[in-house]
């Protein structure tokens, strides 16, 4: 259930030698609207912070027309414009195009695609009551993000707590770097500029523990410090609970947001839910073609991403703790330096 990045990924590796392969999207255009920065590693990237992935290359070499621009820095900028330049290569895509061409490309592989539909409820025997009637499944993957209906329905738990980030348009111009504000701009969380080869991204993503704001609230005000205005504004919710401790249920399988595969150290979650949507498309056709265990999809996701995914939670959660008013902010950023911070957006351990 749902068609972006996950089940997307996920119905197109399973979808091989002939397997009835249904995604369904509650949402009548795929890929609108956009509730994320739209950044996308370059697969070099993926491997610093997932050094046990393997042919990260094969998902990661995307279509450019799905593209809107380049970046090869990240500034993190403290509460009192302290820049710390980090190296990182990054796609910055166009989602709206770059999901519908995931789900073309599922469809190539042989699954079916049906938008404006939603799951109402599922049974243990895999009957599923949807908006267009009854479907009927030996495998039910919710790839439907952090409120997942399909979890719920399965009896798994579902990726708490989720921030709330805002992100919208805007036609002014910034320079390549990628720059991620912290303090007061976001809570607990970070405010960022995202550029574009025409206009930039902005956003903000924070902890509603630390901050009552509404989020419309937030976006104006850090909108009116850059000076821009802005369009196309789409609220959503972020999990950075660190991932679910159990992924399958049953016929039941979890991927990308609904399983809590989100890099709590830098909210990135795109990559994560291609990764494990592989993993769970090529269990999902052994179990169907060999009668494999949907566990083994337990299993190998966590030998890629596991480690590196608590160890971001972890540096969030000592976020929490640092980053409680503007002036621990900008002295934990020093303290931690450039290395520092370099090794938490890559999902290291912060300290050697």
């Amino acid at each position: 259930m749902g068609a972006g990045p996950a089940g997307s990924t996920t119905a197109k590796y399973c979808a091989h030698r002939g397997a009835d392969v249904l995604v369904i999207d509650r949402r009548k255009e795929i890929g609108h609207p956009v509730q994320c920065g739209e950044l996308l590693p370059h697969a070099k990237e993926m491997y610093s912070m997932f050094p046990r992935g393997i042919e990260l290359e094969e998902l990661f070499d995307i279509d450019h027309s799905t593209v809107d621009g380049e970046s090869d820095t990240i500034e993190m900028i403290s509460p009192r414009g302290r820049a710390y330049r980090i190296p990182f290569s990054s796609h910055v895509l166009n989602r709206r195009s770059f999901d519908k061409r995931l789900a073309k490309g599922a469809e190539e592989a042989g699954a079916r695609v049906m938008t404006g539909t939603s799951l109402l409820s599922v049974d243990e025997s895999g009957v599923a009551e949807t908006t267009a009637g009854q479907i009927k499944a030996k495998v039910v993957v919710g790839a439907d993000g952090p409120n997942s209906r399909t979890a719920r329905e399965a009896g798994l738990e579902r990726p708490r707590p989720s921030y709330p980030a805002i992100a919208c348009r805007t036609d002014s111009t910034f320079g390549s770097e990628v720059r991620m504000f912290f303090g007061a701009a976001a809570p607990g969380g970070y405010a960022w500029v995202i550029p574009k080869d025409r206009g930039a991204n902005i956003g903000v993503g924070y902890s509603q523990a630390m901050c009552s704001a509404k989020p419309t609230e937030l976006l104006k005000a850090f909108a009116s410090w850059l000076g821009v205005s802005v369009r196309e504004e789409a609220l959503g919710f972020v999990p950075l609970a660190g991932p679910s401790r159990r992924t399958t249920s049953g016929r039941f399988v979890l991927v990308g947001d609904a399983a809590g595969h989100t890099m709590a150290s830098n909210g990135g979650g795109i990559p994560t839910a291609m990764i494990a949507g592989r993993e769970a498309g090529r269990v999902i056709r052994r179990h169907l073609e060999e009668g494999a265990p949907l566990s083994d999809y337990e299993l190998a996701w966590r030998a890629f991403m596991e480690g590196p995914l608590i160890r971001s939670h972890k540096t969030l959660r000592l976020a929490g703790y640092a980053f409680r008013n503007d002036a621990l902010t900008g002295l934990a950023m020093a303290m931690l330096g450039r290395r520092g911070l370099d090794r938490a957006i890559r999902c290291r351990r912060l300290f050697l």
